[in-house]
Formats: C-alpha cells, sequence, structure tokens
C-alpha cells in the first residue's frame, strides 16, 4: 500500500471519487489543503463569501446531481456558520460531506475544539481525522454514509499534522452498491386490500417518491384507488401538479386540508413525513378509524407518530409499482372501481374550480400596485423555459408559486426544506453548476435572501448565470402567518393577528442595487405586466441578474 501525505491522500480519494466542485470558505487551518489543491486542476474551489452560501451551493449541487458534494468550512466559527443550512440537508436526506480543518492533535495544553460535537445531532457520521494514515479511509466512508439510504450529511474534522504527516494510503472510491430495497410481497397484499376497501382515501406523497423516481407509478396508484394527492413536502416534483388529481401542499392549518383527513377512512403516505406541524396539535391527526399505510425508504418515520396499519419498509419507487399492479390485476372489484373513477371525475372538476378561482383572484385585482404574489407566480411562469429548473425559496409565497405555476416534470423544481432561511442564494447556484445546459430561475423571499445575498458575489465571481426573481414583500411575512395561526390555533382567539414586532422592513431592501453593487445586472418590477419582460431579459441575458418584484404582503 503507498505511503503519502494525509493531504495528498484526501485529494486523491477526492479524484476517485469523481469530485469536480469544492464549495467553501477558507481558514487558515485549511491551508495545507488549499496549497495542494493546486496539484488537481480536474477541481474547481468555488469561494463564497460567507459561509451559509457555501452550504446552500454544497445542497443545490448535490439535490441536482444526485452525487454528494464537499463542503470545505474553516475550523470551529467557519463550521458553525453553516450549520443552519446543513440542518436543511438533514431534513432533507442531501448527502453533503461537510468538513473543517482544525488545528494540531499535540495543542492539548493549550485548547482546541472537538470540532465532531458540534455537527453530531444533524450528521449521520462525524469523525476526526487526527493521523495521515486515517485518511484515505474516513474519506470514502464520508462519502459511502452521505449517499447510503436514508442518504443525509456527514462530517470530517481534519487535525492540521495530519496534512503534512505521511501514511499508508488505499485509495479507492467508496464501494459500488445495490440498496434499492424490495418490498415485502405480503405487505403489498396487505395494502392493497387495505386501499381497495376504501370509499373516501388520501394520498400524501413527499420528496423520497421523488428521489426514487416513483413519480409515475404514484399518479398510477392516485389514478386506481381515485384518492385526492396532497404533497407532504414541495420541494421536489413528486407529483404532477397540473394532474385533475393533485390538490395541492398538505398542512394541518389549512381548513380544507383537515377536513378532507378527518373524512378519510384510509391514507396512503409515501417518502415522507406525516402529518408534521411546527405548532402542537394533539398526539395523532390520524382520525378514529382511518386506516394508514406508509411506505419509505426511510424506516425511521414508519410508525413514528400515527398508529400505522401497514408500514412498508422499501424504496418508494418499487413499492408504488407492486402496489398498482397488485391493484389492477384483481385486487379492486369491479364496483370498487367504478367508484374510484367517480371519485377522480369529482377532483378534477374541483381541481377546474380551483384554477377559476384562483384567475378570478388575479382578474379581480388586475394590475393593482404592489401586486398580489399569485400575479408575480403567474406571469414568471408565463416566460419560464420548458426545460427550466426553478429554485423555490419564497418562504410565504409558496402556496402562490403553486397556484401559478405548474410542475409536472420530475426535477423541474427543487425548493428550500428544512426550516433554515437563507438556502436559495447558494442553492441556486449549486443546482446551475450541476446542470449547467438548463435555464436555472430562483424564486427568493426576500428575508432569505438577505441572509446570504453575499451569493451575489459568487454568482458573478464564477460568471453563473443564475436569475434571482426576489419576492419583496418588505417584512418577515412567514412570521406574521405564524403569529395568526399561533392566535388561532393556541390561544383560541379567530379574530387575533397578535403583535408583528420585529416582523417589517420599514426600510425596504433594494435588491436591483444591491445587485449591481455586487456586480450583477439588477431591475426592479412594480408593475405587474412588468414582470415577465424583466425575467425574460435576464433569462436572454446569459449572465446572473436579479428581478426584484414589490409585493403585496398583507396576511
Amino acid at each position: 500500500m503507498p505511503r503519502m501525505s494525509g493531504k495528498k491522500a484526501l485529494f486523491e480519494v477526492l479524484r476517485a471519487e469523481g469530485t469536480r466542485y469544492i464549495f467553501g470558505n477558507p481558514g487558515t487551518a485549511e491551508a495545507a489543503m488549499i496549497d495542494t489543491l493546486a496539484d488537481y486542476p480536474e477541481m474547481e474551489y468555488m469561494l463564497a463569501v460567507q459561509e451559509g452560501v457555501a452550504a446552500g451551493m454544497a445542497d443545490g449541487y448535490a439535490r441536482a446531481s444526485g452525487k454528494p458534494s464537499f463542503l470545505s468550512l474553516h475550523i470551529n466559527v467557519g463550521m458553525l456558520n453553516g450549520l443552519s443550512l446543513l440542518y436543511d440537508s438533514f431534513s432533507g436526506n442531501t448527502p453533503v460531506v461537510m468538513t473543517a480543518g482544525n488545528s494540531d492533535i499535540r495543542k492539548l495544553v493549550e485548547g482546541r475544539s472537538d470540532l465532531t460535537e458540534f455537527p453530531k445531532p444533524i450528521t449521520k457520521w462525524s469523525a476526526e481525522v487526527t493521523h495521515a494514515d486515517q485518511m484515505a479511509a474516513a474519506v470514502r466512508r464520508a462519502y459511502q454514509e452521505a449517499r447510503t439510504p436514508p442518504s443525509g450529511p456527514t462530517f470530517l474534522a481534519f487535525a492540521a499534522n495530519a496534512f503534512d504527516e505521511e501514511g499508508e494510503a488505499d485509495i479507492r472510491p467508496s464501494a459500488d452498491y445495490f440498496v434499492t430495497v424490495a418490498p415485502d410481497p405480503a405487505a403489498i397484499e396487505s395494502a392493497a386490500a387495505v386501499l381497495a376497501k376504501a370509499a373516501r382515501p388520501l394520498m400524501l406523497v413527499g420528496d423520497r417518491v421523488a428521489m426514487a423516481g416513483g413519480v409515475d407509478s404514484a399518479v398510477r396508484v392516485a389514478e386506481l384507488i381515485g384518492a385526492p394527492v396532497y404533497m407532504g413536502t414541495s420541494a421536489e416534483v413528486c407529483f404532477p401538479t397540473s394532474h385533475p388529481q393533485y390538490v395541492g401542499p398538505f398542512s394541518l392549518r389549512n381548513p380544507a386540508a383537515r377536513k378532507a383527513l378527518n373524512e378519510a377512512d384510509a391514507v396512503l403516505a409515501v417518502g415522507v413525513k406525516v402529518f408534521g406541524d411546527f405548532f402542537y396539535q394533539g398526539q395523532s391527526a390520524l382520525p378514529p378509524g382511518a386506516k394508514l399505510v406508509h411506505i419509505d425508504s426511510d424506516p425511521r418515520e414508519l410508525g413514528r407518530t400515527e398508529r400505522t396499519e401497514v408500514g412498508i419498509y422499501a424504496d418508494p419507487a418499487l413499492a408504488l409499482r407492486d402496489l398498482a399492479d397488485a391493484l389492477a390485476s384483481g385486487g379492486m372489484s369491479g364496483s370498487a372501481m367504478e367508484a374510484a373513477r367517480e371519485r377522480a371525475r369529482g377532483l378534477g372538476e374541483q381541481a377546474r374550480a380551483r384554477d377559476e378561482a384562483f384567475r378570478a383572484t388575479l382578474k379581480k385585482a388586475g394590475d393593482r400596485r404592489p401586486m398580489l404574489p399569485g400575479r408575480m407566480m403567474f406571469e414568471i411562469g408565463k416566460v419560464l423555459p420548458a426545460d427550466s429548473v426553478l429554485v423555490d425559496d419564497s418562504i410565504s409565497s409558496r402556496a402562490a408559486l403553486l397556484s401559478g405555476i405548474k410542475f409536472d416534470k420530475p426535477g423541474s423544481m427543487i425548493g428550500q426544506r428544512g426550516g433554515a432561511i437563507g438556502w436559495g442564494m447558494g442553492g441556486a447556484l449549486g443546482v446551475k453548476l450541476a446542470r449547467p445546459e438548463q435555464p436555472v430561475v430562483a424564486v427568493v423571499g426576500d428575508g432569505s435572501a438577505m441572509m446570504t445575498v453575499q451569493g451575489l458575489w459568487t454568482a458573478a465571481n464564477y460568471g453563473i448565470p443564475v436569475v434571482y426573481v426576489i419576492c419583496n414583500n418588505a417584512s418577515y411575512r412567514v412570521l406574521k402567518v405564524n403569529m395568526k395561526v399561533y392566535h388561532q390555533l393556541i390561544l383560541n382567539d379567530p379574530t387575533g393577528t397578535g403583535s408583528h414586532i420585529g416582523m417589517d422592513f420599514t426600510m425596504p431592501f433594494d435588491f436591483a442595487r444591491i445587485a449591481q453593487a455586487f456586480g450583477v445586472a439588477g431591475q426592479r418590477v412594480e408593475d405587474p405586466a412588468g414582470v415577465g419582460p424583466a425575467v425574460r431579459k435576464a433569462l436572454e441575458s446569459g449572465k446572473p441578474a436579479v428581478v426584484d418584484v414589490v409585493i403585496d404582503g398583507a396576511v
């Protein structure tokens, strides 16, 4: 086995893993690593001038490419700056290998941080390389852990001495592996039996359906059982949003969604956390008598909060395929199939009514200023190229986005998930680097954009042609929405809206001018009719650009 320095072993394994980009913000603890990078021209260091931008880029790149990304931050202070967005990666099963340099292991008396403890709760594996002969194996395991389902972030600290020492190094990539779990046939039969008898089924799908490539099979199952389909998350296209049975994002706070759940006699949940919400709403949301069938590739989710009639640990795509086959090949009686078709027809009529109501609302508002968020999204949708990727960090405008733009193709929308704002500015850059041939438009809330606005410097510095469209409502509107929910749900005050201290930007941000200061083209839009032309112009420029859209922030 060859002997080499730890820093060389690091890059040899990165090369073996096919690493193309290093997303980071460097520090002195990484000096040996940065110095060695010059010997590996096939890898490019993507400098972010704020750690949250680098973490967002790593997350976006991993999600858009389907491969683990490499994130390099600096010792304790830099790594801690990136942890909030690593939480998003953990929540969304994103395979990010996060690293940070550390001081020499011999600095025991002077004191050194145990970097592995900080990210441990939000990573699959957290360890420190203290000697050169640990380097190759540790980096390889970090990649292996990150991409093994349920995928997620890992963390490695590098002691400074481990870079320059020499040791034995086994240079090879993480193992080729096959981890697609097939469902138990008996479980599929049990699930089909529950759903075939349901008179009022409801279907809840999540991101792991999209990650598994199971969207087509999800559509087939939904059509067979005639169920309304809700997305438990809206961060990926896990069901075509123009499908007549698609209803929208599920939320226990939404009266219509809650009513549908309360009336259901069977719920099929696939690749999703079941009925999660920030506010406590009782120990069980499942109505008495309703039966839950839960399919997931993450066994930690099965039976976590709700009583589960049939829990199936399996790849969602395979399980949905087998479930559809079981239902279609005799699992449902003729009368049950006709009842399902009738339910589907009714759902189609409801979908058309919702679309008409949305358009009627926009027509009634006309060209008023500030424009409705729905009008902004509708205008964006009219000029989006067919092959584009929309990066959704719209926060409280997400419902308007999903009403104004249809997403039918898996991968055409990649959204923020996990709760830490600031993802979209860097996330969009990572998506564009992973899919350079596709136009990338990022719709970002103004509060989230300001958390990581330094991403505009990276966009300009590397010429990454992302078009940012800012939802500028001059507030943390999501906090106002949640304040209203708090009053209604917790205080039983149906009319109270509460105090909005610290939620308004009394000096609104001018993102067009901010963009120009970073060397990025910026345009401010207040006229609804100007949104589409501004976005089209930005896309045609082939350069990074910001379209700052002033919208109504009323709750």
